[in-house]
């Protein structure tokens, strides 16, 4: 017989065989265990008291612009006020470098990018596996901590049992945040589709990088390099080459005209 089937007869009393050669109505039951399990929704309004209909308006708190009171936001939108030991390159140089050497700073801007980006996703990735980890080791500890609760409890009936008393209810208060509704849950959804998202809108496609990785394996970055000064020395002998000296050249020529031509109107009578 299971072990959760009971005998239940007229004198209402519960047995777990009958003797023999008993007599009368008896039925199988089985008990239902006294438990409720309150939702997220229902148990975040347990502390919550009670107030009569009307019109009252509330206050309510607006959350400021940034978590640091030293950081904000100027006139024309820079952020301001970060401290030095958090930034990543200094404003002053930056300045400097955009107005000698702009091409280079575009770059640079460009590869801070693609910096600030990657490390966005490994965050992203590392909180995800973390929160992910913490949900599969939460679940079955609390679920192990609700059973031996109830297990203690029936042991201890006599003596008062260990649960809380609500009214007429036992409580034991164990939050159920690795439910598919509770905020574990959600917060490990919205990481994962974070992580898909960003996943989705990176990545390039370099065909000249695949192709030097196809020839030359893991020297491709050194040849890279190489081939981008190659290039910028032959483009700056290039410029030399077809526009400066002419421009030099035609500057020299048209000074010594000019010399020759202020000498010969001197030298006629």
């Amino acid at each position: 017989m299971r072990a959760d089937l009971w005998w239940l007869c007229g004198d209402m009393t519960l047995r777990p065989k009958l003797p023999k050669k008993w007599r009368g109505s008896c039925a199988l039951v089985q008990l239902v265990m006294p438990f409720y399990m309150f939702p997220t929704g229902e148990y975040g309004q347990l502390g919550t008291r009670l107030k009569e209909a009307g019109t009252l308006r509330q206050k309510r708190s607006v959350p400021g612009g940034s978590f640091d009171n030293r950081v904000y936001i100027d006139s024309i939108g820079v952020p301001r006020g970060l401290p030095d030991e958090f930034k990543a390159r200094n404003q002053i140089t930056a300045g400097l470098e955009s107005l000698l050497f702009w091409w280079s700073t575009v770059n640079k801007n460009v590869d801070w990018i693609n910096y600030i980006y990657y490390n966005q996703q490994r965050f992203v990735n590392y909180t995800r596996d973390a929160v992910k980890g913490i949900a599969e080791q939460l679940g079955p500890t609390s679920l192990t901590a609700w059973q031996n609760r109830m297990a203690l409890n029936m042991l201890l009936a006599e003596k008062g049992g260990v649960c809380k008393m609500f009214g007429t209810f036992c409580c034991t208060l164990i939050p159920n945040n690795t439910s598919p509704d509770g905020s574990i849950t959600k917060a490990l959804a919205g990481l994962t589709s974070l992580s898909e998202e960003l996943a989705e809108n990176s990545g390039i496609k370099d065909p000249f990088s695949d192709f030097l990785g196809s020839w030359f394996g893991k020297w491709s970055s050194l040849i890279t390099s190489f081939l981008i000064s190659l290039a910028v020395v032959a483009g700056i002998l290039v410029t030399c080459g077809c526009c400066c000296i002419p421009c030099i050249r035609g500057l020299l020529k048209k000074l010594i005209e000019t010399a020759l031509t202020k000498n010969e109107d001197i030298g006629d009578p």
